[in-house]
């Protein structure tokens, strides 16, 4: 195993609940753990700007990750307030958010399959369900209920992610397309900082998705995946 594999298998291993301190939605007031949440701050020009890793300078500006909820947060002219000054918000503001959510997503998926913990199609991840060796899976938003149904029916217990589109997780693998993934147990490094990662990842786009009337967000497992942290 190579350094760089070392380090990302290390990354996962290290992503846990100290990352959960409680955020203030600005548009609500209610707090709430990171995971159901959106950071933003200022950019340089005035504009407001998505920090989906939460990583950015400046003062954090946390928002529910809800469709609606940031909707209202640009005509309430909530981030006016929450800075004390006039903010520019960019054209398709909310589309952007959605596309970095998506990003985020896909990236950590193509973190786990660097790390080696990712199997992909029907057979492996028939065989690893099977063996016990299956920690979640992941499902694409457009794959035929058959295939799906075929391996739940294995171990109805496993998590499913499936709030992405296969052409999107192809991505992680650069391939055409994606439909059936899981994320096998890591003995040697634990699981509870690599399903707390997924969790966040996945949770926020699945709540933004949910929320968004355009779009039709089937066989929910959001609370499924919140229950086993």
């Amino acid at each position: 195993m190579g350094l760089k594999q070392k380090k990302e298998i290390h990354q996962l291993g290290q992503y846990n609940k100290s990352r959960m301190t409680l955020r203030k939605c600005i548009v609500t007031g209610q707090s709430q753990e990171p995971v159901k949440m959106i950071r933003f701050v200022l950019g340089p020009f005035g504009e407001v700007v998505p920090d989906i890793e939460e990583k950015l300078p400046g003062k954090g500006m946390w928002v529910t990750s809800c469709y609606e909820t940031i909707s209202k947060t640009v005509e309430k002219r909530s981030f006016d307030r929450s800075t004390h000054q006039k903010v520019l918000i960019s054209s398709g503001f909310l589309e952007n958010i959605e596309r970095k959510l998506v990003d985020r997503a896909v990236s950590t998926v193509g973190l786990a399959r660097r790390a080696g913990l990712v199997l992909a199609g029907h057979a492996k991840i028939d065989r690893a369900l099977r063996e016990g060796k299956v920690l979640l899976r992941i499902e694409a938003k457009d794959g035929a209920e058959g295939g799906r149904n075929k391996l739940t029916r294995l171990d109805p217990n496993i998590p499913i992610l499936d709030c992405v589109y296969g052409k999107e997780l192809a991505r992680a693998f650069e391939k055409r397309d994606a439909i059936h993934l899981a994320i096998a147990v890591d003995n040697k490094n634990g699981n509870d900082g690599l399903m707390a990662k997924f969790k966040k990842d996945f949770g926020r786009l699945e709540q933004f998705r949910k929320s968004n009337k355009n779009v039709k967000l089937e066989n929910s497992t959001y609370q499924c995946i919140e229950t086993i942290i």
